[in-house]
């Protein structure tokens, strides 16, 4: 069989197709057709996701078998790699197609003609940057390997050329995949690790791609350098970090692209209709960023339904919206004044979408929230609400990241709220069939609605920091007020779900020992050991009932009353939680914080979000 000359691959899995297509628009937006092919491979994509990239440009879809023992990887190597990165092995099966193989990453953007990849690999038959900081093989890996040279200069893996010049190269897919099942448990960086043992094993001679034309890194990117490929590698990407957006517009330019195409062809496609609660009484201050954010979506199949309660300025909040002339919007205007929780529901009521994302007027979504939140709803059929982390912004400044079990978030909505209710998207379906809407009788409405939610289906977290979430004000005053109000609604709720779910009449006192808000009774007890013994007896009071009742995870309640209440008799392990653990936060330069009298921990590193809020605005308009 006659060989092809070029064929251009990439690899991608369920969640990163609308980077890819972004990675095609900037392909032929720069380039005339040097290439033969385009090949995806795949683990998981829909038919519409297929006809969204083909209407692009031709490709050819190949789902990858299974052949790595994944359970051995490292979560957080899959994580912030995934498994994608392994399908490059192909590569060198290609050659027994094509004459040339050019592999690119999808977390790029392409920016120019690169057809000069063409000039690579013409001698060796392999082609690869090489980073300019002189990294060595060891940096792949836990620990060295033997039998290879770990202080050999380490080649990156992200832009690849390979040629039919190529010795052996129809041995290497498979001692590519035996390697990753081998070293597996040793893997640092999964592919590039196994292709620079591969040019060792193999006597590669590696020709040097231009790194700065073909796989530049963003701080690198200056005027004055031809830079055709933009490889924005390690976790700050075009979708989740606006430095990198306001720095790179033609990324945005593309998704606009995509979006636009996705609204022609909407009739035709299976996606799930999405629809977005948002409502505004009288606050306009941050209006701006939280609609364009949502406008801007990866995700295009949705609707906006703003709900704007009776004020003052109800016209002129009509007005402000009514200007971004969207057809997805839906206004609705309260004749009379509702509250939250009641213009929430008027919201969902008049929700059309198999999916209702909540929104508030003064939070920011990261472009591919609703996209990611669909897909896991997609997949997780009993799932009926799921959350998100979020970056918190305001009097405090950190990322709050969620707990994701299930029966864990049953078990903790016993103590406080499990998710971020600006983060959530309901699944329609089950709020109706359950009769679930917002209760108006409780200053924490969400909260409160949760505790009913996990009596008919499972809620769940994506970790992912998908929201910008601003919290609390510099009035002490108006935190005060607000939070004793949120204090006592909190313990209606804790007294209600003992109530409901172990048939338990709770006394105050041990609705202040349960609670998550606040270590009310640690700060006023005098005798804090006798009081401990009373505590210690009413948890164990609890995990007896729920025996009985069997309503909640025997593991998971215990869990949770070990590690939000410190119900624990493992004396080391409080030495360790009361000594040890201070000092460690302080070497690994961790601060702790208290919010509403809750301690949260955090990096030092998060103080930088000011400036990423500043450039928001720049970035959307």
């Amino acid at each position: 069989m006659k060989k092809k000359d070029t064929v251009l691959v990439f690899g991608i899995t369920s969640d990163y197709v609308f980077a890819l297509i972004n990675t095609l628009i900037g392909l032929v937006n720069h380039n005339k057709k040097f290439w033969d092919d385009i090949i995806v491979y795949y683990d998981e994509i829909n038919e519409c996701e297929i006809k969204e990239v083909n209407n692009i440009t031709p490709v050819k879809f190949i789902k990858f078998d299974d052949v790595f023992d994944v359970t051995r990887l490292s979560k957080e190597n899959l994580k912030k790699y995934s498994v994608a990165c392994l399908y490059k092995f192909m590569c060198f099966e290609l050659l027994k197609k094509y004459k040339k193989v050019i592999w690119n990453d999808v977390d790029i953007l392409i920016q120019g003609d690169i057809s000069g990849l063409l000039d690579y690999a013409n001698e060796t038959g392999f082609a690869a940057t090489a980073s300019d900081n002189y990294t060595r093989v060891e940096a792949n890996f836990n620990t060295f390997i033997e039998n290879f040279d770990m202080l050999k200069r380490n080649y990156n893996t992200g832009i690849l050329v390979f040629s039919d010049k190529l010795k052996n190269y129809d041995e290497m897919f498979e001692w590519c995949i035996k390697s990753t099942n081998l070293y597996a448990e040793k893997l640092r960086w999964l592919d590039q690790a196994i292709i620079n043992l591969a040019i060792q094993n193999f006597k590669i001679d590696v020709e040097e791609i231009d790194i700065i034309k073909y796989c530049c890194w963003p701080p690198y990117v200056t005027p004055d350098k031809d830079v055709r490929i933009v490889h924005a590698y390690g976790e700050k990407k075009f979708w989740n970090n606006f430095e990198i957006m306001k720095q790179f517009p033609e990324w945005n330019q593309n998704n606009l692209i995509r979006l636009k195409k996705l609204k022609n062809n909407f009739i035709n496609n299976k996606l799930p209709l999405v629809s977005i609660a948002l409502t505004v009484y009288d606050r306009t201050e941050f209006l701006d960023e939280s609609i364009k954010s949502i406008l801007s979506q990866t995700y295009n199949n949705l609707e906006f339904v703003i709900v704007i309660d009776k004020s003052d300025k109800q016209d002129k909040i009509e007005k402000i919206i009514k200007s971004y002339n969207d057809d997805r919007i839906k206004i609705i205007k309260n004749k009379t004044r509702l509250g939250l929780a009641k213009s929430l529901n008027v919201a969902i009521d008049n929700s059309n979408g198999v999916y209702i994302a909540r929104m508030d007027d003064d939070d920011i979504s990261f472009p591919r929230r609703i996209e990611m939140q669909v897909k896991f709803l997609e997949k997780n059929k009993d799932v009926g609400l799921c959350g998100t982390s979020a970056r918190m912004y305001g009097k405090n400044n950190f990322d709050l990241l969620v707990e994701t079990n299930s029966e864990i978030l049953k078990v903790l909505t016993l103590i406080k709220t499990p998710v971020i209710h600006p983060s959530v998207m309901f699944r329609k379906s089950m709020l109706n069939q359950f009769n679930l809407r917002y209760d108006s009788n409780y200053y924490t409405e969400d909260y409160e609605l949760w505790s009913r939610c996990i009596k008919y289906f499972k809620i769940a977290n994506i970790k992912d920091i998908l929201l910008i979430y601003r919290n609390g004000t510099n009035d002490s005053l108006t935190n005060y007020k607000y939070e004793n109000k949120i204090h006592s609604s909190h313990l209606n709720i804790i007294k209600k779900q003992l109530k409901e779910n172990l048939n338990y009449d709770a006394s105050n006192d041990e609705l202040e020992m349960l609670q998550g808000r606040r270590q009310i009774n640690y700060d006023r007890c005098y005798n804090l050991n006798e009081y401990k013994i009373i505590e210690k007896n009413f948890f164990k009071k609890l995990i007896s009932l729920n025996e009985k009742s069997n309503f909640y995870s025997k593991n998971a309640l215990l869990y949770i009353l070990k590690r939000e209440k410190n119900f624990d008799t493992n004396i080391i392990r409080k030495f360790i939680n009361k000594f040890i653990r201070p000092i460690y936060n302080k070497i690994m330069n961790k601060v702790e914080i208290r919010i509403n009298d809750k301690i949260y921990v955090y990096n030092e590193k998060v103080k930088n979000i000011e400036d990423e809020i500043k450039e928001i605005k720049q970035k959307l308009d």
